[in-house]
């Protein structure tokens, strides 16, 4: 690792904890040098599978229920995988529907002021974005489309008309710089999630840098959100890149400000106040250098020489929170070329103690940071491209719930004259160390079966305790009768699934 750190990533994985799950440890990397880089702790790694190579993620509360959850835009399979959240740092199995051509990126937003979380979703490979109105039951509405330039890669959500509803500002790379020309396009909303091109600007005089990332932060304090944008060469690797700003004018349309040099092959972008003065500073990765470069803003518009902050190899999304919770700014990175995620607290006065690195998926390509256990201390998420799945640091020392089922499977005998064979019990045990919530149980299929629901559902258990859930076949019918079982709980990977069948002779 270029001589950088002390110690390497430490990783180590159970697979068989959970069926769909993979459950593994994590250790942090210490920088060098006599400043310890980290004291956070977080807890093993879970990593759960979505679509084929997930390019975008978002984080919101998809079902209503007031727990976070989970989606990603999956590149190779069309689709957006979405995972419920059980309020405890535990998601249930992904589910996922098409949207359309190469999704590369996704945020959220109530977009038609219903109270409800929407979707806006880049669609690389079908040059537009579309729209998915949120049924407030972790399902969507089919996907309205509005074109936009070449290879839309990115977007961004906010208020650009002050007309309280979210605009939309869409960044068009051109499938990542191999398809000029590359563009910026700025859709303004209707109050009721329809969206019209307002301003589309292609450039052409870039010496062929492409658009990689964009932000909307209000810079002249105006109070309007200005646009910055980030631009790379086709090759990652191109030494080459700078930070163009754009001034909102007040009707949604934006016009040149400036040019900041920055850095080289940059990617992602973000602006907070990390220096406690009042104003927005920049931050933006660069792939070229495995680093983070910081400029400081002095007055509107006026930034000092970047400096750098080193992270992870190739870091390609970049956010920021009080994660020690001192109330200090502190950054994170995700960095593709390491499978890592880097983490600098902050000072308070615009310095950053050395990164520390935690282990995620391969490939990481974006990030959110929310609570995802309602614990009060922020959790990050990734998603992996590289192994098509998620991965979860919960911060704390947080405790996992894991459930075990004494049979996935029930049959019952063919002996039907024989009462005392017409029940069985399926016993729900808690394994893991939180507790286990088995929030309903639902009985689908042929009406020969019942379930005695109050014996478990409802039920809390604690380390090592179990319920016994009376299974009863009553069929007369000759022939086979099946059902299923689903089990809510707040365990990874849920629901659960219990086959039954029960034949009569005829």
């Amino acid at each position: 690792m270029n001589g950088r750190f002390e110690a390497d990533v430490m990783l180590g994985c159970l697979r068989r904890v959970f069926k769909t799950w993979t459950f593994c440890g994590a250790v942090v990397l210490l920088a060098a040098g006599s400043v310890p880089a980290q004291n956070l702790v977080f807890t093993p790694v879970l990593s759960a599978p979505v679509g084929a190579h997930p390019e975008g993620l978002t984080v919101g509360d998809f079902d209503g229920d007031g727990h976070l959850d989970i989606a990603t835009a999956n590149s190779d399979s069309d689709d957006v995988s979405v995972l419920l959240g059980n309020g405890n740092g535990t998601f249930r199995s992904s589910y996922s529907f098409g949207v359309g051509t190469s999704p590369m990126f996704l945020t959220t937003g109530d977009l038609n002021l219903d109270g409800k979380a929407d979707l806006a979703v880049a669609e690389t490979g079908a040059d537009r974005v579309v729209v998915l109105f949120g049924k407030g039951n972790g399902f969507f509405d089919d996907p309205v489309p509005y074109p936009t330039g070449q290879g839309p890669t990115f977007l961004t959500l906010g208020d650009v008309d002050r007309d309280d509803d979210l605009d939309m500002v869409v960044v068009n790379s051109g499938r990542f710089g191999h398809y000029p020309p590359f563009s910026w396009s700025v859709l303004l909303n209707n109050g009721q999630g329809e969206f019209a091109l307002i301003q589309h600007v292609e450039e052409q005089d870039r010496r062929g840098l492409f658009p990689t990332g964009v932000s909307l932060a209000d810079l002249d304090e105006d109070g309007l959100p200005d646009v910055t944008l980030t631009w790379s060469q086709p090759s990652w690797r191109t030494p080459n890149g700078y930070v163009s700003v754009f001034r909102n004018q007040g009707q949604g349309t934006f016009s040149y400000w400036k040019n900041i040099q920055a850095g080289f092959t940059l990617s992602a972008v973000t602006q907070t106040d990390v220096d406690a003065d009042g104003n927005l500073d920049l931050m933006v990765t660069s792939l070229f250098t495995d680093s983070i470069k910081m400029l400081l803003q002095l007055s509107p518009g006026q930034y000092t020489k970047p400096a750098n902050m080193e992270v992870g190899f190739s870091p390609v999304a970049l956010g920021y929170k009080d994660l020690d919770g001192d109330g200090h700014r502190d950054l994170i990175s995700t960095n593709r070329a390491s499978d890592s995620t880097s983490i600098l607290l902050g000072r308070g006065d615009g310095s950053f103690r050395p990164a520390g690195h935690y282990a995620v998926g391969k490939v990481p390509t974006a990030m959110g940071i929310e609570d995802f256990d309602n614990d009060g201390l922020p959790d990050i998420v990734t998603a992996n491209s590289g192994s098509d799945d998620v991965s979860i640091l919960l911060s704390g020392k947080a405790v996992i719930p894991s459930i075990s089922l004494s049979s996935d499977a029930i049959r019952f005998s063919e002996d039907v004259d024989t009462p005392a064979r017409r029940t069985r019990q399926l016993t729900v045990s808690n394994v893991g160390l939180g507790s286990l919530s088995i929030d309903d149980i639902v009985l689908e299929g042929s009406r020969a079966f019942s379930i005695d629901r109050e014996s478990c559902a409802g039920a809390t258990l604690t380390t090592g305790k179990f319920c016994a859930l009376p299974i009863h076949f009553t069929g007369t019918a000759p022939g086979m009768h099946q059902a299923l079982l689903r089990i809510f709980d707040n365990a990874p990977g849920g629901p659960r699934i219990v086959t039954l069948s029960g034949q009569v002779k005829g």
